[in-house]
């Protein structure tokens, strides 16, 4: 049974997700600010980008993402698992992205 504690980490947790997917989504990386911790070291290469610390990250995905016209993430499937203080996840992701035509529509 899963004490409040960790009901409420949980719940924590998959909040940042849904706040980092937002962000993303909006085009509003400042919002990433809430999510990462100034020392995070954050990994997209298994997507063809960069790894780092979160502010080379932030700097990153605010120069790349706006050449897709569009772009939505859809999450679900979160497995997390807690220890003390730390916790470790896994969730999947549906992102499918929009490139312009030749003619620049969508």
């Amino acid at each position: 049974m899963l004490s409040l504690q960790e009901i409420s980490d949980r719940i924590e947790i998959q909040q940042l997700l849904y706040e980092y997917a937002g962000a993303i989504d909006a085009k509003e990386f400042d919002r990433l600010d809430a999510v990462f911790t100034p020392d995070a070291d954050i990994d997209y290469r298994a997507f063809g980008g960069i790894a780092g610390a979160y502010p080379e990250i932030k700097a990153w995905l605010s120069k790349v993402l706006p050449t897709f016209p569009a772009y939505q993430h859809m999450i679900g499937n979160a497995e997390i698992s807690i220890a003390g203080d730390q916790a470790r996840g896994r969730v999947m992701c549906l992102n499918p992205m929009a490139f312009p035509g030749k003619d620049g529509t969508v």
